[in-house]
């Protein structure tokens, strides 16, 4: 009965450092090096603040430096997102605490190829939807791991980009 473990049910702030990979990403401009449907590390932050009941927000900063770089042909690229988001979570006081999310926010894309001819500088309204789950170590401390789907609401170039982003990290508790 792990989900059965009671912890004391009260508001709670987290902030989680986050590791991620994009995969299966269309990019919605012209990808010179056929790149940005491979995986991509990055990085990022979630301040998450839920109450001891069902539901929470928070916000989310990812970086995905050479999002859509891996060939001879793009210089740099990068991917920034930020985005605020509204969470449905299993109560506070099960010891693991699935969620769902539903936001939107801000995708900023940088690429520059070698000729500078195809640079891309743009920043689209995006929309995101997710699953993932808390598990809690400590009072303090805990684990967090996500799949969120971020989509432009708008065309970049030619298409909306879309892309999968897995994440985890751990989650410190105030």
């Amino acid at each position: 009965m792990l989900l059965a473990a009671t912890t004391s049910a009260r508001a709670q702030t987290m902030v989680t450092p986050l590791v991620s990979a994009n995969v299966n990403t269309t990019a919605g401009f012209i990808d010179l090096d056929d790149a940005a449907g491979r995986t991509h590390a990055g990085f990022g932050v979630a301040v998450s603040r839920l109450t001891a009941g069902w539901l929470g927000v928070e916000g989310v900063v990812m970086v995905t430096p050479s999002a859509f770089s891996g060939g001879d042909l793009v210089e740099s690229s990068r991917l920034l997102s930020v985005t605020g988001r509204l969470l449905v979570a299993a109560p506070a006081r099960w010891r693991i605490r699935p969620f769902v999310s539903f936001g939107a926010g801000l995708a900023k894309f940088d690429s520059d190829d070698v000729a500078h001819l195809f640079a891309i500088n743009a920043s689209r309204l995006a929309a995101s939807a997710g699953a993932g789950a808390w598990l809690r170590l400590t009072p303090r401390l805990g684990l967090r791991t996500g799949v969120d789907f971020l989509r432009t609401v708008h065309d970049v170039d030619s298409a909306p980009f879309e892309t999968l982003q897995l994440s985890a990290g751990v989650s410190i508790r105030f």
